[in-house]
């Protein structure tokens, strides 16, 4: 009796699904704004990541094409790095759109408060 190498047809391997990570709870806020003329530097964000890490020295930067969000860096040689960067897309996009949202809401509170202390002056009068 001979023995034979039964092989067994080959079942499809499945590949595992890439995990869905779940970007963790960003909050942003603007610790300054940039008001220098021909500055493309607009203003200087901090975060807060799962309220266990902080990230400071973030900026948003006037381009060619608009606001962007630039990571914090550090010089290399010729070249700058980022000290800090986003993995996924998602990711970035969740940072991105925080940090823009306190933006525009930072924005929005400055010129409330010139209202507001427009509104409490003296109106001027010219007289002639």
């Amino acid at each position: 009796m001979s023995t034979k190498n039964q092989t067994k047809p080959k079942q499809q391997e499945k590949k595992p699904e890439p995990k869905k990570t779940q970007t963790p709870k960003i909050n942003a806020r603007i610790d300054s704004l940039v008001d220098y003329e021909g500055s493309k530097t607009k203003a200087f964000a901090s975060v807060n990541i799962g309220d266990a890490f902080a990230i400071h020295g973030i900026k948003i930067i006037e381009g060619e094409k608009g606001l962007f969000v630039s990571m914090p860096q550090r010089k290399d040689g010729e070249d700058y790095k980022d000290v800090f960067h986003p993995i996924t897309a998602e990711a970035r996009e969740e940072l991105n759109k925080q940090i823009m949202d306190a933006y525009e809401q930072k924005l929005e509170e400055e010129q409330g408060e010139q209202l507001d202390e427009g509104e409490t002056q003296e109106p001027v009068t010219q007289t002639m």
